[in-house]
């Protein structure tokens, strides 16, 4: 067989912080129409070629039994010679690398394809996020958002290895919390006092562009 689908359970175990993937209950819970995108290892790679190629896959059942999705290709695959647009694919949950959602989705984000800035405390084993504030893009694919754990000092932020640049659904795949905040507009800014407490909006807060 020319490709296979990757366990991304697997591989985030391997790679907790750089791997991230939906829960495993929106994985298991996919309804016909959804996109989700799987990853199609090369079972023979070529010299200097990708080792999968990640493409989308819309929904398009699920048994009730073997849990087992059936879906249809959406993307043209570029290495793979054996699939094409519309071919029927099967999978499972363990092989969802990412979902998309659509505007109106009560979990969709404007911004939600985009980066944000992440200090790396805010991924440590018992950290989160305690403050969050969104800044005016520097490119495109910028989402403005600066997220940390809130006690980081100025040597530790000046050091490029502590900070991480993450999707922003990545980042709220870890914590669902962050929904509400990352509608912000630009100028926002957000704190809480504890891993679970409640986000409240700091209304004197001035990006620094501005100062």
């Amino acid at each position: 067989m020319e490709w296979i689908l990757e366990n991304v359970e697997e591989t985030s175990l391997l790679h907790p912080e750089t791997f991230i993937i939906p829960s495993e209950q929106e994985r298991s819970t996919q309804q016909p129409g959804k996109l989700v995108r799987l990853h199609f290892l090369l079972t023979n790679p070529g010299e200097g070629g990708p080792r999968a190629e990640r493409m989308w896959v819309e929904v398009t059942g699920q048994d009730e039994v073997s849990r087992q999705y059936t879906g249809i290709l959406t993307n043209a695959p570029e290495y793979l010679k054996t699939l094409k647009p519309g071919d029927t694919v099967h999978f499972e949950a363990r092989h969802i690398a990412r979902t998309l959602l659509r505007e109106g989705d009560p979990l969709w984000l404007a911004v939600g394809e985009k980066l944000a800035l992440v200090s790396k405390k805010c991924l440590e084993p018992g950290s989160a996020v305690h403050w969050m504030y969104r800044q005016t893009p520097e490119r495109e694919q910028d989402s403005g958002w600066r997220l940390f754990a809130g006690d980081e000092d100025e040597a530790y932020l000046n050091n490029s290895d502590h900070v991480r640049l993450m999707h922003v659904y990545s980042i709220m795949d870890k914590d669902p919390s962050l929904l509400e905040p990352f509608k912000g507009e630009i100028g926002s800014a957000f704190e809480r006092e504890s891993r679970d407490g409640e986000w409240k909006a700091v209304r004197d807060w001035v990006p620094e562009e501005e100062k």
